[in-house]
Parts: C-alpha cells; structure tokens; sequence
C-alpha cells in the first residue's frame, strides 16, 4: 500500500469531516460542509456493503467454531464496519465467573485502514451480573492464533492496513467526537469509534 496514512495526514483527512474547534451541540456543527460530508459518506457506506459482507463470509467459513458478530453501527456515530470474533471456548474462573475473550476488528469508511484488538468480558451468569471488558490492542497469547487468522483475512478481502498502535493513540484536540470532548479525542476515536469494549 503506496498512500500516506502517517498520523498527520490522518489528521488531516479528518478535518474533511469534522468541524474544528465546535462540540457537536453547537450551532451550525450539523449544518458545517464536514458533517455533512460525513453523514454522505456513512450513507453510501450504508448502501455498498458488498466487501464487508464478503469479509464476514470468509471469516465464518474460516472459522466455524468461532461466532462471528457484525456490530456494525455506521448510521451512529460511528466510522466503521465493526466484526466480534468470539473464541469458542469460555473460561471457567474459581469465582463463578465465566470470561468470553474476543479478537474485534475496526475497518474505518474513512481511510484503508484497520485495527485489532481482544476484548475479555466477565460474565456471573447464576447473579445475571457483568464487569466492564478488559481491551488489549497489543497481541495477547490467549486470543493471538485467532488474532493472526482474522487479520490475514480482513488484509486479503479488503486491502487495507492496520494501523499501529502509536498512530491509533495520536491526539486529535480540535475534534469533538461521538461522548469524547473537544481536546480529548484520539485517532482510534475519530476514524473508528470511541465505543470500543
């Protein structure tokens, strides 16, 4: 792949799409030419969902012990095809909890990039209880087989490049996105979602 998505090229296609420096409570931010053009983009997302559709085919045929869950959200806020792949076996703890892990894929309607990451969620099912997920965006044994399966699929059916995780944290302070406030946003929000668990 021969196009630029260093972290301030990035940066800058974004400002194609948000306003700058305005919360998105404020006047004239759904009326600015960016949001616009977002909301354009999401509905033609919306409407070519050829390549994702692909994406998730090939996913559960390569991985039938896996469920494979599109969580996709574009009509939202956010800027991303969304898959769940999780891992078939759940782990018993000696509390009573039960841990799902998960390998989640992140493909921004953007830019021709991705990202990757494990979610781990803790379940006591008997007291219909759940703890907030543990994200790991860096590899971790207990879902990296899985992990590498999944990227070499989501590379060959749909082109695009992950980003690493330096890039994915670089700070976007005059976008105001999704629940993160203006000053506070990160690439991962902005291109992705800020939803992520």
């Amino acid at each position: 792949m021969n196009e630029d998505i260093s972290a301030s090229r990035l940066v800058e296609l974004l400002h194609r799409y948000y306003p700058i420096n305005l919360y998105s409570s404020e006047e004239g931010y759904g009326e600015s030419e960016q949001y616009q053009r977002l909301l354009e983009l999401r509905e033609h997302s919306l409407k070519n969902p050829m390549s994702w559709k692909r994406l998730l085919s090939r996913l559960r045929e390569a991985l039938p012990e896996c469920k494979v869950e599109d969580w996709t959200v574009l009509f939202s806020n956010d800027n991303c095809w969304r898959v769940r792949v999780n891992l078939p076996e759940v782990l018993k703890l000696p509390d009573g909890r039960e841990e799902v892990r998960t390998v989640v894929v992140l493909v921004s309607i953007l830019a021709p990039v991705f990202t990757l990451y494990s979610s781990f969620k803790r379940y006591h099912l008997t007291e219909k209880r759940s703890w907030p997920s543990t994200t790991f965006y860096e590899h971790v044994p207990e879902t990296k087989a899985h992990a590498d399966k999944v990227e070499a699929i989501v590379r060959d059916v749909l082109n695009v490049h992950r980003l690493p995780n330096e890039t994915l944290f670089t700070s976007v302070p005059d976008i105001q996105c999704g629940n993160v406030s203006l000053g506070e946003a990160k690439l991962i929000d902005c291109l992705f979602t800020d939803d992520r668990w």
